[in-house]
């Protein structure tokens, strides 16, 4: 079982990881169809390279009542290592409660393709866990097991732990590997096939030696680009993989979730789901769709023959590193039916859902407005939001009610979840007043159909009245502050969602931003966070002091009633940086504010008596071409704010 740890792991165990969902696959997928280079969003598990473990068990498994908890571990387990050994598991119950572990590798890549064998005894840690503290694992030919990369074997193989589902009754280890109970008749998941083109490290060295030697049978495996952050489902050594080793004439990439983390210099890693195209077929229920219409299904009607898989740059991070399918596998099917609501499916077959007949959209956009103009019910036809709460519901700005509507659509079906946009237009004072607004509509599990306040095409969701985007309202500090924003200002997710001190709004780009902190804090020398100031005073003068920036005299001005101090910041010629966000940072906020060279930073300080914080900062960034302009569309979000403290 393989259990070696690559320097890539290390390095993006620190990378926050987020589950794939059918907005940010249409997100990517829409922008893809725009510029064929889509940059990454979800970072892939840590790579597992070749490996350790398996067995064939010559003890017995332990006879213990059903009612032990120990039972549903015991016995018989087979898996498939990311190198493509097999490896067999016994597991049996020993005395005080203890299990004891056997497991034979028929091809064990730390005993340089030998057989190995590993024990180990544990306990159950809760009712679905076994650990292993110390598990042993020996090479059968007598030689010494050594790790392909990572800590030392030994370390590597401490706590190794095996979960328990009951429902599939399968086992899930530490290093991602799905063990099946011996003989059973739909066995689990497993990974399919070991390290393509290079089946060792010791190959992949030799392969990056001749590739840096400019030998052509190695270097179609180096690709700037995909180091850079391109999309890898259009890379060589993905198209290769497929055509030269599954011998797929045909497939579709992203379909399930794509995702990685480049970091420049390092190693990098990119997993993809994919699927296979029957070949020489047209879609039936696709025809229309660009993506899908030559991508008809290879299993029934709508189910594909589905592979996950990893490609990794194991020997040399960087534009000159060469990049390998460092492990794939098949995914099963499933006897639910599939969801495309779901947070996840990339652990499954991948299945295209029959899209919407025109008769049913149709009904159910007509039901929809129709409430909408009567005033009441129309949130029983939405699946998101969940509440039904988004702009102008039932009436305009002005509280004028609807009095007629219409849509269009947009685009779709869109294979493989059916799912049609429609842009839907309402009109008030005698059709003086229009408000737009895009709709996506799918069918859920059980074959139900919904409709959702989403755009497939655009991104941020607006809406529009009369042409103009609608503010859409945010709060900050559980309502203590709220100020509104008007698309194309949007949250960024690593600001608003994930912290209760800092929200942030993107205009364009990440350089282009609208920051609020609560209590923020000065950056110390050494990038050290400094104790928070008694009041906004106090930071300005902290700010001012700061060799690394340079910050010009505070102005008194007023936001939302209350006194505040503006100043604006730039980073100093010779200024330090910080190891966090490698720029100068302005106030603690990691590159919430960071000031890169070129850039300019507008700081509001005011204290917050009576509420959760002490001081509030509002900062607004961009480069100091595109100041101006981002201070203009920045003023109405400043002239919103509200305080509602008692």
């Amino acid at each position: 079982m393989t259990n070696d740890r690559s320097v890539l792991e290390r390095q993006i165990e620190r990378v926050e990881v987020r589950p794939f969902t059918l907005e940010r696959f249409h997100r990517r997928r829409s922008r893809k169809q725009r510029n064929r280079r889509v940059g990454t969003a979800v970072v892939a598990l840590a790579l597992a390279a070749a490996g350790i473990g398996g067995l064939v068990l010559t003890f017995s498994s332990g006879l213990v009542p059903a009612s032990d908890p120990r039972s549903p571990f015991l016995g018989t387990w087979v898996s498939t290592d990311g190198d493509g050994s097999t490896q067999t598991m016994t597991i049996g119950a020993s005395g005080n409660g203890a299990v004891e572990i056997l497991v034979h590798d028929d091809l064990a890549s730390v005993c340089s393709g030998a057989p190995s064998t590993m024990t180990g005894t544990g306990r159950l840690a809760g009712a679905m866990e076994l650990v292993i503290p110390s598990a042993v694992l020996t090479c059968d030919d007598g030689s010494e097991p050594e790790a392909l990369s990572g800590p030392p074997l030994e370390e590597q193989l401490q706590n190794l732990t095996f979960v328990h589902d009951p429902g599939t009754d399968a086992l899930t280890d530490t290093l991602g590997l799905v063990w099946a109970r011996e003989g059973a008749e739909n066995p689990a998941p497993t990974m399919s096939g070991r390290m393509w083109p290079q089946s060792s490290l010791e190959e992949l060295r030799e392969a990056q030696r001749l590739a840096d030697a400019g030998d052509d049978r190695f270097t179609w495996q180096v690709d700037a680009e995909l180091a850079a952050g391109a999309y890898a489902g259009e890379a060589e050594i993905v198209a290769r993989f497929f055509e030269e080793e599954l011998g797929w004439e045909g497939f579709r990439g992203g379909v399930g979730g794509d995702g990685g983390e480049f970091f420049e210099g390092v190693l990098a890693t990119w997993e993809g789901v994919f699927v296979r195209c029957a070949p020489g077929r047209t879609n039936p229920l696709y025809p229309n769709d660009p993506e899908g219409r030559g991508c008809a299904p290879t299993i029934d009607e709508f189910r594909y023959e589905t592979v996950k898989i990893k490609v990794a740059q194991l020997v040399r991070g960087g534009p000159s590193g060469i990049w390998v399918v460092a492990r794939w596998e098949m995914l099963p099917p499933s006897d639910e039916p599939m969801t495309y609501r779901e947070e996840s499916f990339t652990q499954r077959q991948i299945e295209q859902v029959a899209p919407p007949t025109d008769a049913e959209a149709t009904a159910l956009l007509q039901a929809f407005l129709r409430a909408r103009i009567e005033g009441e019910g129309a949130q029983e036809f939405l699946s998101y939001p969940a509440d039904g709460e988004f702009p102008l519901l039932y009436a305009t700005t002005s509280g004028a009610s609807y009095e007629r509507s219409e849509f269009e659509l947009v685009e779709g079906p869109v294979w493989p979840t059916g799912r049609m946009e429609f842009k839907v237009r309402l009109f008030a004072d005698g059709g003086e007043t229009v408000v737009e607004q895009p709709f996506v509509l799918d069918r859920a599990a059980g074959g139900s159909l919904g409709l959702s306040y989403y755009s497939l095409t655009e991104f941020p969701v607006a809406t529009t009245e009369n042409g103009e985007p609608v503010p859409v309202p945010y709060e900050f500090l559980d309502g203590e502050v709220t100020f509104d924003a008007a698309p194309p200002w949007d949250h960024s997710f690593a600001g608003f969602h994930f912290s209760p001190t800092m929200t942030t709004l993107l205009l364009d780009t990440n350089d282009e931003r609208l920051v609020v902190l609560a209590d923020p804090r000065p950056i110390e020398t050494g990038c050290v966070k400094g104790p928070t100031p008694r009041d906004a005073e106090a930071l300005a003068r902290r700010i001012r002091s700061d060799q690394d920036l340079e910050a010009t005299e505070p102005i008194a001005v007023r936001i939302a009633g209350s006194e505040a101090l503006q100043m604006d910041v730039v980073a100093a010629t010779s200024g330090n940086l910080c190891d966090e966000v490698g720029v100068p940072e302005v106030v603690a906020g990691g590159t919430a504010t960071g000031l890169e060279p070129g850039q300019r930073m507008r700081l509001y300080l005011l204290d917050y008596p009576g509420g959760s914080a002490r001081i509030l900062a509002i900062a607004i960034i961009a480069t100091e071409a595109r100041f101006e302009r981002l201070m203009e569309a920045a003023a109405p979000i400043v002239e919103s704010f509200q305080f509602h403290t008692e």
